[in-house]
């Protein structure tokens, strides 16, 4: 808590956020829904009696987007079950993410042996490289998603209006072209603009790392999740991605904007 609001103004606050919380996110000009998101996500990250913080805040972004998108787009999607052509692409994520797909994990040591499998495969190419390689996700059991309500939030928001394009781009080799509804994408990028300012105002790194490799670490280090909430650098050796920038000046003043409320 800042000197900004008194306890009784922030728990007024609080409970005006609540109004908003299980409403799907409109693209508009009113700031207080992406507000209300963004100290919500604080209070998971910073709350000591969760078991896992890092998966509540994870979960509660990729429910707000699931909600969000509409259920009828502008054209229909190519997507069905037990279509992965997508599933052999370099997944990059936050530690957040991972611990939410790791916490699925525990108790699936054939799933995590495959996971290092895929990594001693994979660690170290490029992006384009993975590709080529053929080498499918290792979470994918029968060609579906074996922890679908827990994947990394870029998986959440790859979704295709053509097929062709998906075989063409992500199985022929051709340059990747694939048409997803516009949007989608411009509500992915606001689901991860509230996600990264609650980071920050967490006090948390917004690093972004490859996947298994990073799940490789997570799932052989004790307390893993706590240690890195509490500051220890636990991934300090996974191999990492550039965050996205083009949205860099839109959440360093959302992050102005929500600080003294937090």
């Amino acid at each position: 808590m800042t000197d900004g609001l008194s306890r009784p103004e922030h728990r007024a606050l609080q409970r005006e956020d609540e109004a908003f919380l299980p409403l799907p996110l409109q693209l508009s000009a009113d700031p207080r829904p992406l507000a209300a998101h963004v100290r919500h996500l604080v209070r998971l990250l910073r709350d000591p009696q969760s078991t896992s913080p890092c998966s509540e805040a994870v979960a509660h972004v990729a429910g707000l987007f699931d909600r969000s998108v509409p259920e009828t787009p502008e054209q229909p999607l190519a997507c069905r079950k037990g279509c992965s052509y997508c599933c052999s692409q370099m997944v990059t994520l936050t530690a957040p993410e991972a611990f939410f797909v790791a916490a699925q994990l525990r108790e699936r040591p054939k799933t995590v042996a495959t996971i290092g499998q895929a990594h001693s495969l994979t660690g170290g190419l490029t992006v384009k490289a993975r590709l080529r390689s053929k080498v499918s996700c290792p979470l994918l059991d029968d060609a579906v998603c074996s922890v679908y309500a827990a994947r990394p939030l870029s998986c959440h928001g790859f979704v295709s209006m053509d097929l062709k394009a998906c075989i063409a781009g992500l199985a022929d080799g051709e340059p990747p072209n694939i048409p997803i509804p516009g949007l989608n994408v411009a509500m992915l990028d606001t689901c991860r603009m509230l996600y990264t300012a609650a980071l920050r105002l967490a006090g948390l790194p917004v690093t972004v790392y490859e996947m298994n490799q990073a799940l490789v670490t997570i799932l052989a280090t004790e307390r893993a999740e706590a240690r890195w909430l509490a500051g220890e650098d636990i991934l300090a050796g996974v191999a990492q991605a550039p965050p996205p920038s083009r949205y860099d000046k839109t959440v360093a003043q959302m992050t102005a904007f929500i600080a003294p409320t937090v």
